[in-house]
């Protein structure tokens, strides 16, 4: 990940615990199999985490090759505590842009050769007490538009 300048947010004190920093990430994930597995344990592409605008399991083969770029950016920095409780507050509030491309194939000789898949989109990130990260996706791609849902970051 990398730190990039806050384009809403006044930069950080640099004493500041869990200062909030707007990123530019790049992710790359790979996977191969070898031996008989069932359907479901191949390495797979759509969904939550990878390709976000196809359903979960879209693309699934014995090899396959994903890239993600995205800008994560703190819309509201400091958080603000829930109403009707003392215990639990919002700390961090933000937006993701991403786009993403990846491919499967039958074996990692011809993963380079397999067509590439597309997709892009918004997310929304909320992070209660810095412990629970919760993201919200709306993905883009050849196939329509997909929402997923889920707790930690996509990588």
């Amino acid at each position: 990940f990398l730190p990039v300048p806050s384009l809403i947010h006044a930069e950080s004190d640099s004493a500041e615990e869990n200062a909030p920093t707007d990123v530019l990430g790049l992710g790359l994930r790979t996977k191969f199999t070898s031996g008989d597995l069932p359907f479901f344990a191949l390495p797979s592409l759509g969904g939550s985490e990878d390709l976000r605008g196809f359903i979960a399991g879209r693309w699934r083969d014995r090899a396959s090759w994903e890239i993600t770029l995205e800008y994560r950016i703190w819309l509201l920095p400091r958080g603000f505590p829930i109403p009707f409780t003392d215990r639990i507050r919002v700390e961090r509030f933000g937006a993701a842009l991403f786009s993403e491309a990846g491919a499967v194939a039958n074996n990692g000789s011809r993963l380079f050769g397999s067509p590439v898949r597309w997709s892009y989109g918004v997310g929304l990130r909320a992070s209660l007490e810095r412990a629970a990260p919760f993201r919200v996706d709306v993905g883009f791609s050849e196939d329509g538009v997909n929402v997923s849902a889920g707790f930690g970051l996509g990588f």
